[in-house]
């Protein structure tokens, strides 16, 4: 049961965030808490009544706490102006944060003319025990002496109570400002960020952290220096009082933007909590992005985003970026930006930004000291000091002088181990070198054989394809082996995934089943080798389309991975169980398989590994198609950009990640980004695979949705027909992509006015689909609109509910495709001229698309568009017209004035 207090705590941060929104925000704010949690919704509209209302402010000491709130009215900041607080007057308000306003003050006591900073406590903070934690707070302050700290000056209460601190004015701009508009390059940017560690440190010193660290809180002056304001909710280190007294003060007062997982899950806060908000400061100076941004202030996203997912490395976020915001660091492309981070100061600003307090530097001067490490080379500690880490290090700080002693030192070490190996148990090793040294002469052997193959003459004097180089080589060995089973079983799951990736199926399916036949009636077969061949089948079933099976084979692998306690490969299938669920539209399940599988990953390789990436891309794709795009794009950059690092530039696995954050780009609607990057991905997998490849025909297939989507359909249906004879020759007539493949040919050339051609392909793919299969619904509906289109109103209603519930069982209620499904059956609904049952869809599509899509997305005032025509009764007319208004500005925004769709809505806007 929640605590009362972590209740008030709770109501507090969603109030404070819910007065930071503008009206159309807002109500979509409070929309979304209503039908999430109505108790808490009633709560907050009482507040946010008592908090826009002006009333007297009442003694805090004789409220109750939620009377309190009626008081925030009482203290008009912007009509304090004038006002004298003792000495002092404030002469303007400047700013205003969690616990009140901030005002220029002047002076004027006898002739002695000062400016300051004053900041005016808000009413509601002030209850009566806070009164005790305000003294404590400018004893604080008062201990602080450093030149990059704002000083305090005074400090006192007003006559009716309320507390203020006098503070040292800072002209200056925010640090996150000051470095753009001067283009200040990253040498700059960290000079500058030490400043404020170094500022930091001093508090720590003196046992105080700040606990609100973010851009507007470091200010630089004119000439360059750093100033660190409002230590307003800072507390002394091992001094807190108890946390039931004062976590609803505290919990209602950070940034979520900049809030640690302490502060999110209520744990006491020290000088770890300060590194880490150095952390997401750092990050954002150094590629021009927040490290979290957390989707609302509902506990479960600040939760995820904050004390769950990990940000993306600031190289892959650079990398990602658009051109603008890499400029403003020393005018670098994103690419170059990239490079300069990737490496130990990625590491250094993930170190700092570790999600248990324990995995962070201990102190700032930790933190100053690994940069200093970085700008020098030096090996930094966000790393294990791994002899081979600091060697590679010391090398680049001297490489001469080590290039002699390079020859020595290796020719020693090798014959010391050497020497080692010999002395260590010489008969057990015995049969384990004579069994790897078969398997070297026989790997050797069939790379010999492949080069013999590439050999003009050998090959009658013509350029063999790889797989006529596989197929030479392996003809010529595979009778060698016959007698060794562990060799063979190896070979045969080798050669297997060869094929597989050459898209040779028919050759690669017999391969792995020999293989598992092989191993399972041969007991010197090591249970690895085994369970990699069963894996490997496993694999190969995914790409047949034979799901069922799949499961079988990749459980049987893991079982056996498992008893071995080969950690890496029970990662490696739980990876492609997870990859298997997605495909199968069981997206649920897939997420915590890829999670687990992620997560042993990282612990194994460390966060730069092509397995991590192959795992980000896959739980990155697993976020997109249900719909969660903002978790989904920094993994998918991420997993681009880390393949980017540890391959050869077109390598196949880069393909696919691009086409992945290309199918996100399409999903948000950016089609123009979406077809650069399927074009990139394109251009690669041709040059690597050639054009017959089933993975090239599947960009073919999502390149020609951009362009249909782009009003390009001959070049569409083109792509299309090609990626359809691909398919069809690799994989049958009867596999899903083909028939996934009609239906996007039947959906361009309906756009076309091509009616009979687009039915003719939408019936030919249910045809072919299994009738629970995953992409079917997507063919159920197309074929709607073509009823549609006839008129055949009653039959289309009939596609449409069909593909609904479908889609409702797959994706959740709360999809696009859900979206989408319910615009279409309002529709024609409305054509039936059953105009209520129209506008409880419509209204539910509009809903599901705001929550899915930007407010000025055009998708919401299609449907908006389409819930006006509906809305025909007279007393719908004021609600109509809103509609029409509201979807006119989304039109004008994103098409243009001069567009037909816009000015089709223009012309029937009031005259005013």
């Amino acid at each position: 049961m929640e605590s009362p207090g972590s209740r008030d705590a709770r109501l507090d941060a969603l109030l404070d965030a819910a007065l930071d929104l503008d009206a159309a925000s807002r109500a979509a704010f409070l929309a979304q808490l209503e039908r999430d949690e109505p108790a808490v919704h009633a709560d907050l509209v009482e507040l946010i009544a008592f908090a826009e209302r002006s009333a007297a402010w009442l003694d805090p000491a004789q409220i109750d706490r939620r009377a309190a709130w009626s008081a925030l009215g009482a203290s008009d900041a912007d009509g304090e102006a004038g006002l004298r607080v003792g000495p002092w007057r404030l002469v303007r308000k400047v700013g205003s944060g969690g616990m009140g306003a901030v005002f220029e003050a002047a002076r004027e006591d006898g002739g002695f003319a000062q400016r300051a900073a004053l900041k005016l406590i808000r009413a509601d903070v002030a209850t009566p025990g806070f009164f005790a934690h305000f003294e404590r707070e400018r004893q604080i302050l008062a201990s602080l002496n450093h030149p990059g700290i704002a000083h305090l000056l005074d400090g006192g209460r007003l006559p009716d109570g309320r507390p203020y601190l006098v503070m040292e004015y800072v002209d200056g701009l925010r640090i996150d400002d000051w470095c753009d508009e001067r283009r200040l390059d990253l040498d700059a940017r960290l000079a500058l960020f030490v400043q404020v560690a170094e500022a930091l440190d001093h508090a720590h010193a003196r046992r105080v952290v700040h606990r609100d660290l973010k851009p507007s809180n470091v200010a630089v002056t004119a000439d360059g220096a750093v100033k660190l304001l409002d230590f307003g909710i800072a507390k002394v280190i091992g001094h807190d009082a108890p946390a039931e007294r004062t976590q609803h003060t505290a919990a209602r007062l950070f940034t979520p933007d900049y809030a640690t997982p302490e502060q999110i899950r209520g744990a006491a806060s020290d000088a770890r909590s300060d590194v880490y908000q150095l952390g997401l400061l750092l990050y954002e100076l150094v590629c021009g992005q927040r490290a979290q941004q957390p989707a609302d202030v509902t506990a479960a996203s600040l939760e995820r985003a904050i004390c769950l997912d990990d940000p993306p490395l600031p190289s892959a976020v650079a990398a990602a970026s658009p051109p603008q915001i890499a400029a403003k660091i020393g005018d670098l492309a994103p690419a170059a930006l990239a490079r300069r981070l990737r490496g130990d100061l990625d590491l250094i600003v993930m170190k700092a930004l570790r999600k248990e307090p324990q995995r962070r530097y201990a102190s700032t001067r930790d933190l100053i000291d690994d940069l200093h490490r970085w700008q020098h080379h030096l090996p930094v500690r966000a790393r294990p000091e791994t002899l081979g880490y600091r060697a590679a290090r010391f090398v680049r700080r001297h490489a001469w002088a080590v290039a002699g002693a390079a020859v020595v030192f290796a020719l020693t070490a090798a014959y010391a181990l050497a020497a080692t190996l010999q002395a260590r148990e010489i008969a057990r090793q015995r049969d384990l070198a004579q069994t790897e040294a078969r398997k070297a002469r026989e790997v050797k052997t069939l790379v010999l054989r492949l080069f013999e193959g590439a050999d003009p003459e050998r090959g009658a004097g013509k350029e063999l394809s790889a797989r006529e180089l596989v197929d030479f080589g392996w003809q010529a060995i595979e009778a060698e082996v016959r007698a060794q089973p562990e060799v063979q079983v190896e070979l045969l799951t080798t050669v297997g995934e060869t094929y597989r990736q050459l898209g040779s199926y028919d050759r690669a399916e017999p391969l792995f089943a020999r293989a598992r036949q092989i191993a399972e009636a041969n007991a010197q077969v090591p249970a690895i080798a085994r369970a990699a061949a069963i894996r490997g089948l496993g694999r190969m079933t995914i790409t047949l389309g034979r799901f069922d099976e799949s499961d079988a084979l990749l459980r049987e692998a893991e079982a056996l991975y498992r008893d071995a306690g080969a950690d890496a490969d029970i990662a490696a299938a739980l990876n492609d169980r997870g990859m298997l669920a997605q495909m199968r539209a069981d997206y649920a399940n897939a997420e915590p398989l890829l999670r687990d599988a992620l997560a042993r990953r990282i612990a194994l390789y460390g966060e730069r590994h092509r397995d991590v990436a192959e795992t980000l891309y896959w739980l990155g794709d697993n976020l997109r198609v249900r719909g969660d795009y903002r978790g989904a794009e920094p993994l998918l950059t991420q997993a681009v950009a880390l393949n980017r690092q540890l391959l050869p530039a077109g390598h196949t696995v880069i393909a696919n990640g691009l086409s992945a954050l290309a199918d996100l780009k399409r999903s948000l609607g950016r089609h123009d980004e979406a077809e650069a990057l399927y074009r990139e991905a394109l251009a690669d997998l041709v040059q690597t695979r050639g054009e017959e490849h089933v993975y090239t025909a599947t960009l073919m297939n999502n390149l020609a949705r951009v362009l249909k989507a782009r009003g390009r359909p001959d070049e569409a249906e083109a792509l299309l027909l090609r990626s359809l004879a691909v398919r069809r020759k690799a994989l049958g007539e009867k596999h899903p992509a083909v028939a996934m493949n009609l239906s996007d040919l039947g959906w361009v050339v309906e756009s076309a006015g091509r009616i009979d051609d687009a039915e003719r392909y939408y019936r030919e793919a249910l045809a072919l689909y299994a009738p629970d299969h995953t992409w079917r619904s997507s063919a159920v509906f197309n074929l709607g609109s073509v009823l549609e289109k006839r008129g055949d109103l009653a039959g289309a209603e009939r596609q449409y509910r069909e593909a609904l519930a479908a889609q409702r069982e797959q994706y959740g209620a709360e999809h696009e495709y859900v979206g989408i499904d319910l615009r279409q059956l309002g529709i024609v609904l409305d054509k039936q001229g059953r105009n209520v049952d129209a506008q409880t869809a419509l209204r539910e599509s509009v809903r599901i698309f705001e929550l899915r899509f930007n407010a000025d997305d055009p998708r919401i005032a299609d449907t908006l568009v389409a819930l006006r025509a509906s809305l025909r009764a007279p007393e719908h007319a004021r609600e109509a017209q809103d509609l029409l208004r509201r979807a006119h500005a989304i039109r004008l925004k994103a098409y243009g004035a001069d567009d037909a769709r816009t000015r089709a809505l223009a012309a029937e806007l009031p005259r005013e």
